[in-house]
């Protein structure tokens, strides 16, 4: 089942790029072996070895008047399986069997292998056995193999190589243990170091393996070796293209397929690669345009029918998929290739329920196959069934130990099954027992409003529960979400599942963030994803999302915008959704988030909310983006983009960030004033003078008079803050002159105008909050630290502060929760305690007074809460 080389990596959810040691230009073309070169090259060597060696490492243009056989050679390596050659009686029965089973023609293997006693021939009989899902037989063929590596040497590298795969592919059929894999291993290994250096099957075997094991490094690292050996090595470059495709790198897979059909217009692994790559991008229609001219030449062909299960699959074209796995089923018996194709393909479209029901099958066809049912386990992680996921997973382990993916998946569901649970109406809290009962707690007190206010927006409410998973760091969270800890991003929904890491700095933490906007973002996607039954395309959600995070935008963000407007770089329609998963310079994924945000907005103002409403439910109904665009706004897909970009304009010259005909002589006026050290006063007020409304003559204006005297610079900030409303700088700058006039009332609306914008430090809110306290404003001054622990949940001093607060509104029961998390983030100061059995006794709660009182005398003898024991 060579697909599963695919489907292993079919489920990442964050985009990677290539490995390390993975070639980016061209890598389908690396330099030839010196040594091989050599020897091409060299005069010594007889011109019989030249052209075993020419044919052998892909240069077969060296090569004069072919015979037969290496007509057959040349046919084989280059994917031309109709040719003659492979048809010729008089070539030798093994290339012709070895092209009929790459034509999708497994029984014809038998009957030209019958007399062959070798074991390239059993390993080939038994894949063609395996492909017809006669495994049984293809075990009984196989099993004498793996005693005959144990008491026979073998000086002939092809032999061993061939032995070496049929016990790592008997291993597969079986269900054996992690024994036959090492040893396999060792004997790739044996072949190239010590029978040939040369032979580049054992590297290629050897990456086969490694892919399948999800060790995609040392895997390709190994494909990158064939290909230095044989740079027309077709099976590497499959690998290679599947696995870039399957991490997003279509350009790179593309490539890899248009090297592949220089050889053969028409190759095989090319459409493969080519089908794989629109599939990953759920361009079903497209994958379909691949593969049926395909079939059409090779109708029996495994793979190309196990993509088409998988086209019909996405389309969401039931009937048509049961056709397919029909046929499938008549041609390969219980081979369960097609459906576990299906099934994956559909779990990474995140059709959880319709995956389950085919990777179940498939699993019940071959339960002592480990493919299946990893990709099972994989897809059941992500749905959030843990405790299913945990049986499959712990059957994969033992069936495929060195799977690193499904041990890494295994070993967080161990971990999720003994996570604290914090049960809501519509949530499930899963936490790690310890500090992060802190965030989780915070959690339960926040999350149905958050319910309420997103539900209300899109009127629908899902049908199931969401689990929120606070993973303890980022290293964990990967694991989640990827089945690797690799990731670059802080919180991640796979449908009813949010996972996140948590807001803190430290080892292997991402940092202070805005737990509430993310999360609330990320919850968006749970409610358009079940609304849509999980077909909104990518832009249309992240655009969502983003529309119901509190705040503003980011200043970088509408910085981005601008100049993305004014440089005609903004994505089409078509191309918006690979600046999340593939971007291509650094800043287009925070280009593609920004503008989908500013879509909705357009669609929104220009069509009102009701359009947007409308789009979720023609999404549902499998509606194409562009047919829905056309629908709801009654614009083509051109026409659209234009208005967007009118409408954008504008927005921008609200912003103060148009581009104007003056911007490259102020820019040069400032840069040789920097030069000279005479950015002053002077040089302000005459760059003012010749650009007097520019926003940025006014920004330079207010900056020098901040420097010069803050107390006097007013003035030339509200011009600036008037010219170029969205910088964040008038408004801390006008804290700053507030704080020297001791003005509360200045800072408090200075301060309230930087937290809109702030993302990650509650220091701007903790402020906030200490000058609405000192005012009397207790009530605003809660909503203040709120915020303040939005970004900073672990801030002793925030949590002390909201603790005072809520007493002075007279919230006991908010003050003793925040009471109660400084409790578990400074476990060993006895006066938390104190204070907290102080706070239930205003409650009139004695039993948890005393308990209090109790736990606090046993940190500190001395504790004074005896007014609370008795």
């Amino acid at each position: 089942m060579k697909l599963r080389r695919l489907f292993a990596v079919i489920l990442l959810l964050a985009c990677a790029p290539f490995v390390a040691g993975q070639p980016q230009q061209d890598p389908f073309s690396p330099p030839l072996d010196p040594v091989v070169k050599k020897l091409l090259d060299d005069d010594a060597t007889s011109e019989a070895e030249k052209r075993r060696l020419a044919l052998f490492h892909g240069q077969w243009d060296r090569i004069d008047n072919p015979t037969l056989t290496e007509r057959a050679l040349i046919a084989l390596a280059k994917y031309e399986l109709s040719d003659e050659s492979l048809r010729d009686e008089k070539t030798p029965a093994f290339l012709r069997a070895r092209a009929a089973f790459l034509r999708g023609e497994p029984e014809a293997v038998e009957a030209l292998l019958k007399e062959d006693t070798t074991a390239q021939a059993a390993m080939l009989r038994a894949e063609a056995l395996e492909q017809l899902g006669k495994s049984a037989e293809a075990i009984a063929l196989l099993t004498p193999w793996r005693t005959k590596l144990q008491v026979e040497q073998f000086t002939d590298p092809a032999e061993l190589v061939a032995a070496a795969r049929s016990i790592v592919f008997l291993a597969q059929l079986e269900g054996r243990p992690s024994q036959d894999y090492q040893t396999a291993m060792k004997l790739f290994g044996k072949a190239r170091s010590d029978i040939d250096r040369l032979y580049w099957p054992a590297s290629l075997a050897e990456a086969e393996v490694l892919i399948e094991k999800d060790n995609a490094d040392d895997g390709i690292r190994a494909v990158i070796d064939v290909l230095k050996l044989n740079p027309r090595c077709a099976e590497a470059a499959r690998l290679l293209g599947e696995f870039g495709a399957s991490r997003f790198n279509f350009d790179a897979a593309a490539q890899i397929s248009a090297k592949l059909r220089q050889e053969n217009a028409d190759h095989p692994l090319a459409a493969i690669i080519d089908a794989t790559s629109f599939l990953v991008q759920k361009d079903a229609e497209s994958a379909r345009k691949v593969i049926e001219p395909m079939l059409a030449v090779y109708p029996n062909h495994r793979d190309m029918l196990a993509l088409l299960a998988a086209v019909e699959a996405i389309s969401y074209n039931e009937k048509q998929l049961d056709a397919v796995l029909k046929h499938y089923d008549k041609l390969s018996g219980d081979n369960p290739a097609a459906l576990v194709a299906a099934g994956s393909f559909l779990s990474h479209a995140r059709q959880y329920e319709w995956s389950e029901r085919l990777l179940r099958k498939a699993v019940e066809r071959r339960p002592n196959s480990p493919g299946p049912r990893i990709e099972l386990g994989l897809m059941l992680m992500q749905a959030g069934k843990e405790e299913a996921a945990e049986v499959e997973l712990r059957r994969a382990a033992q069936l495929d130990p060195f799977n690193i993916r499904a041990r890494n998946q295994l070993r967080l569901v161990e971990e999720l099954l003994g996570y604290e649970l914090i049960e809501l109406d519509h949530f499930i809290i899963k936490y790690k027992k310890g500090i992060d009962e802190v965030l989780a707690r915070d959690m339960e007190e926040q999350l149905e409003s958050m319910y309420d206010m997103v539900t209300g927006a899109f009127e629908h409410k899902p049908a199931r529960k969401t689990f929120i998973e606070i993973m303890p760091d980022e290293q964990w969270f990967g694991v989640r979400i990827t089945g690797l800890p690799e990731i670059w991003t802080i919180a991640a929904c796979t449908g009813d599942v949010v996972a996140m890491t948590p807001p803190r700095a430290g080892p292997k933490q991402h940092g202070t963030y805005d737990w509430y906007r993310v999360l609330q973002h990320e919850y968006t996607h749970t409610v358009t994803l079940d609304q849509t039954a999980y077909r909104i395309p990518h832009w249309f959600t992240e655009g969502a999302a983003v529309s119901m995070e509190p705040g503003q935008r980011d200043y970088q963000m509408s910085q981005l915008l601008a100049s993305a407007l004014q440089e005609d770089e903004l994505f089409t329609l078509n191309t918006i959704t690979w600046g999340f998963v593939r971007p291509k310079k650094q800043t287009d994924r925070a280009l593609a988030y920004a503008q989908a945000h500013w879509m909705i907005e357009f669609i929104t103002h220009r069509f009102g909310h009701e359009a947007i409403l409308k789009m979720l439910a023609m999404h549902r109904q499998g509606t194409p983006d562009v047919k829905t665009i056309l629908e709801v706004t009654g614009q083509s897909e051109e026409a659209f983009m234009t208005a967007f970009k009118e409408w954008a304009t504008k927005q921008v010259q609200q912003w103060g960030l148009n581009s104007r005909d003056d911007d490259e002589v102020i820019m040069r006026k400032l840069q040789e004033a920097t030069q000279s050290e005479r950015v002053n006063a002077k040089f302000a007020a005459e760059l003012l003078k010749d650009h007097p409304d520019h926003p940025a003559a006014l920004r330079i204006a207010a900056q020098v008079a901040m420097d010069d005297d803050p107390a006097k610079a007013k003035t030339a900030v509200l011009l600036y803050a008037a010219a170029r409303p969205i910088d964040p700088w008038s408004h801390k700058s006008l804290y700053t002159i507030a704080q020297a006039k001791n003005d509360d009332d200045g800072a408090i609306a200075a301060l309230a105008a930087v937290d809109r914008f702030e993302v990650s430090s509650g220091a701007w809110s903790h402020r906030l909050a200490e000058l609405y306290r000192k005012q009397g404003q207790f009530s605003l001054a809660a909503t203040a630290i709120t915020r303040a622990l939005h970004r900073e949940p672990y801030s002793a001093p925030y949590r002390e502060l909201a603790a005072a607060i809520y007493i002075q509104t007279k919230d006991l029961p908010t003050a003793a929760h925040h009471v109660r998390a400084l409790t578990l983030l400074e476990p060993d100061r006895s006066i938390h305690l104190t204070r907290l059995a102080a706070i239930y006794a205003m409650m009139g709660d004695k039993a948890k007074s005393k308990a209090a009182a109790e736990a606090a005398r046993k940190l500190d003898p001395k504790a004074p809460v005896d007014r609370f024991l008795n």
